[in-house]
């Protein structure tokens, strides 16, 4: 019987084993006879075969039918068309496997999803995006999305959120500058003033960026002073010329100082000009203390300087921008002066002479003060005229300075002479005491008996002496007493008795000339105040000097240190109008 290949149709001849058409295998059946073939699915046995033979079949799936060419063309050849009847397969499903498989794989499904979505830049940005927790690249990435696509307020959100979220990243300078952008597209420029001064502060100040946006937003505002003060600090941090070039067409020019007089060092007094190149307000200060031009005057006149170190520091106003500010230094030394010569060599002389003093100075202005009294001469000392100076005698010493009109006073001049003539001694308190009146020596029951009870007698305290005093009350004056060792002493007397006998014969009513006479007198002239000094001894620590009083009177004070007490003794003669009115002797301890 003829074999029909399963893969390709062919018809094979009996007994081949493989399709000659193409080369599968040919199946190689038996058939049984009767019900048992029936029942195996084999075709029913033909007449004229015997039931135990065999046949091939070729078993295709649907029935295969052949067509009627074929059944004649087989009917031509005496053969009978087959019709062959293929039974189908039966498979088996194993579904608990199958549910496995399908679990595992939706497992796999979801770590995956899980996976892409915490651990991939995209997946977190999906996050971000849905409103969930996601890191902070993402939500930066997805606010310039955002910002891309016109949603401003979105942006500024999810960004502020990203910088809370993580405020020390590596690229927090260029992320803040984002945030910036949408604050000014919010109209918020405040919000980004605020965060570009983060920026420079405290992330990289010398990047100019945020500098940049600061000048550019106060400009926009009309902040102008304060942009030109935040342009010189960008020029400063960062070194960028073009912040100072910026600077500098904003402002005025600075004032400048008159070429007639620059800064440098003067020996004579210097009056400033300052000028403003645009014609400007100037307002300045002398010395480094104060701020421009709040602390400033407004420059209208020339500026005084005399001797001494000046800073001058001036700016120009122009509305409420300022200039840079001017700081000029000078220094005023005024020339001091030759100190003086005198005619006179220093030796001894057997008559009176009179002394004159020359300048040998460049400077003719120049005055001379002098002293013959040996204290050391000073502006408020004698002037010198060109009468010289009379010499007294005895041995005298010359001192004399020469003072230019810039008040410099020369090294001191000093020349000592003897004038052999006949002259007074000093006053001596131990040799001239009031008669009756001797201090530190009188006791209080001597006094008394000497000129009486008083009207009134009070315990007091007195500066010149420590513990407790007492003072005597008396219609000419009165005098206060000490307890010492020895007893209670006279330490003050103030008397106008005209019957005291006092020190050199000198009395109440004499003139001023009459007392002077008595005792030492240099016959120096009266001083700048109204004052003469009559003598000085710095050795002997005794001087005598007539001093004005606030009054317009006068009082001679013979002024003496006790070495035994340590303390001054001064007797003191009052004058009024002239004539001596009033004598007070006193003591005070040193």
């Amino acid at each position: 019987m003829t074999d029909v290949c399963e893969h390709c149709g062919t018809v094979a001849a009996e007994g081949e084993l493989i399709c000659h058409a193409c080369g599968a295998m040919l199946p190689i059946r038996d058939f049984n006879s009767g019900t048992a073939a029936i029942r195996q699915g084999r075709g029913r046995v033909q007449p004229g075969e015997s039931a135990s033979g065999s046949v091939r079949q070729t078993v295709e799936e649907p029935t295969l039918r052949l067509d009627d060419h074929d059944r004649a063309e087989h009917a031509a050849m005496g053969q009978q068309t087959i019709v062959v009847h293929r039974p189908r397969k039966r498979t088996n499903i194993n579904w608990a496997l199958l549910l496995s498989i399908l679990l595992v794989l939706a497992i796999l499904s979801v770590a995956g999803g899980y996976v892409f979505l915490r651990l991939t830049h995209s997946g977190q940005k999906i996050l971000a995006r849905l409103g969930y927790e996601a890191d902070a690249t993402a939500m930066w990435d997805i606010g310039a999305e955002y910002m891309d696509q016109g949603y401003i307020e979105r942006a500024i959100m999810i960004e502020e959120e990203a910088y809370a979220k993580e405020p020390n990243r590596d690229d927090l300078y260029e992320r803040l500058q984002q945030l910036c952008e949408a604050y000014e597209a919010a109209e918020r420029p405040a919000d980004a003033e605020r965060l570009y001064r983060v920026m420079y502060e405290q992330l990289d100040k010398t990047n100019p960026v945020a500098y940049q946006n600061i000048i550019r937003l106060m400009r926009a505002q009309g902040r102008n002073l304060e942009a030109a003060q935040f342009l010189k600090v960008a020029y400063e941090n960062t070194g960028l010329s073009s912040f100072e070039t910026e600077r500098l067409e904003l402002i005025p020019e600075a004032p400048t100082v008159s070429e007639k007089v620059g800064a440098g060092r003067y020996k004579e007094d210097k009056d400033i000009e300052l000028v403003s190149p645009e014609g400007n307000d100037i307002y300045y200060l002398l010395g480094d203390e104060g701020t421009l031009p709040e602390d400033g005057t407004l420059y209208e006149r020339p500026i005084h300087l005399t001797e001494g170190g000046w800073t001058v520091r001036a700016v120009c106003v122009s509305t409420e921008l300022v200039s840079d500010e001017l700081n000029a230094k000078y220094v005023i030394t005024y020339p001091s002066p030759d100190a003086p010569k005198a005619s006179l060599a220093p030796q001894k002389y057997t008559q009176r002479q009179r002394i004159r003093l020359r300048n040998v100075g460049s400077d003719p202005n120049v005055t001379f003060y002098y002293t013959i009294d040996n204290t050391p001469p000073t502006i408020n000392s004698p002037i010198y005229d060109e009468d010289g100076i009379l010499l007294p005698g005895g041995r005298v010493t010359v001192r004399a300075v020469a003072v230019n009109r810039y008040g410099k006073v020369s090294n001191e001049m000093s020349v000592e002479l003897q004038i052999d003539i006949p002259f007074k001694n000093y006053y001596r308190y131990t040799n001239d005491p009031i008669e009756g009146a001797q201090l530190m020596k009188t006791t209080y029951n001597q006094f008394v008996s000497r000129f009486g009870q008083p009207l009134k007698e009070e315990t007091i305290t007195d500066s010149a002496l420590r513990g407790t005093l007492s003072r005597l009350t008396y219609p000419w004056g009165e005098a206060r007493f000490y307890p010492g060792e020895s007893g209670v002493l006279l330490y003050y007397i103030d008397t106008t008795s005209t019957s005291m006998k006092m020190p050199r014969n000198t009395k109440i009513g004499m003139s001023e000339s009459d007392v002077t006479q008595q005792f030492r007198d240099m016959g120096q002239k009266n001083n700048q105040d109204g004052s003469r000094s009559l003598y000085y001894d710095s050795k002997e620590r005794c001087y005598g000097k007539i001093n004005l009083l606030s009054n317009g009177q006068k009082r001679i004070d013979y002024t003496y240190v006790d070495t035994e007490y340590d303390a001054t003794i001064v007797l003191s003669y009052y004058l009024t109008d002239g004539v001596v009115t009033r004598v007070v002797n006193s003591f005070a301890s040193n």
